[in-house]
């Protein structure tokens, strides 16, 4: 495989494991709820919460109106994934840096414009690469996570067995193979477990989701897949984000392909 085609794989491989969580609010499904016997046997404090389906939706659509800074990291195969960002929902914009092993990847999207720099990528332009969203095809994981920032909302909408499990937490499980944006290599490794993936999530005093962890380590330990762990703070600091400055290149036909 010569520089250039390693290059649009390995970004290609950065994306996808980034781009494995799907920002439209959770909605109510069925077997969204807690069945009649985990009902009887919530605690008193928890059914004061109200429905957590409920809560757990409301706090999935806030981010459509709020600004906020999250981590996001998930071990596995050692290739470690760790992103750091801040999103800005009202203004549609959002800026992550993602690292995996020496490889680093800068996202800035604004509306429907991505720019994005690979460090360390054999192959790739060195500086700033413009992606029209426009040219990549209707399945695109990359064109389906700009609704997304949050990297947890989309994923949220599958949710099922929710429930309360303590003051402010809840759990349940998560079908990802109808998350928008999951990694169709991921869901062929874990088989029928990607139906029905546990989670957890902590939902502050203001309703808002403060962390959630997708329990994939769990599923496969064979397949070198680790847990993922969102975590938001900073809600309604001001953040900025801008398009980058410099030379700005197009994407090569052969990396849009891969997104």
């Amino acid at each position: 495989m010569n520089t250039r085609r390693f290059g649009v794989a390995a970004v290609g491989l950065i994306a996808l494991a980034t781009l494995a969580t799907g920002c439209s609010k959770a909605a109510d499904k069925p077997g969204a709820t807690a069945s009649a016997s985990t009902s009887a046997a919530a605690s008193a404090p928890a059914a004061a919460q109200g429905s957590a389906s409920d809560a757990l939706a409301a706090a999935a659509a806030k981010f459509k109106d709020t600004t906020a800074k999250m981590t996001m990291s998930m071990a596995g195969g050692g290739a470690a994934v760790k992103i750091t960002g801040q999103l800005d929902g009202p203004g549609k914009k959002s800026a992550s840096v993602m690292d995996v092993l020496t490889l680093k990847m800068e996202v800035v999207q604004l509306a429907d414009q991505v720019y994005m720099k690979a460090d360390g990528v054999p192959g790739m332009p060195k500086g700033w690469m413009h992606i029209d969203v426009a040219k990549l095809g209707p399945q695109s994981s990359l064109r389906k996570s700009i609704e997304d920032p949050s990297y947890s909302a989309k994923m949220l909408t599958t949710a099922a067995q929710v429930q309360w499990d303590g003051s402010g937490k809840v759990k349940g499980v998560l079908d990802l193979t109808q998350s928008p944006s999951m990694n169709p290599a991921l869901v062929g490794t874990l088989g029928d477990k990607i139906k029905a993936v546990p989670f957890t999530a902590a939902i502050d005093g203001q309703g808002r989701l403060t962390t959630m962890t997708v329990a994939l380590g769990g599923l496969a330990p064979t397949a070198g897949v680790g847990d993922m762990t969102i975590a938001y703070s900073d809600f309604g600091a001001p953040v900025t984000i801008a398009k980058p400055t410099g030379e700005i290149v197009e994407a090569p036909a052969a990396l849009l392909a891969t997104l």
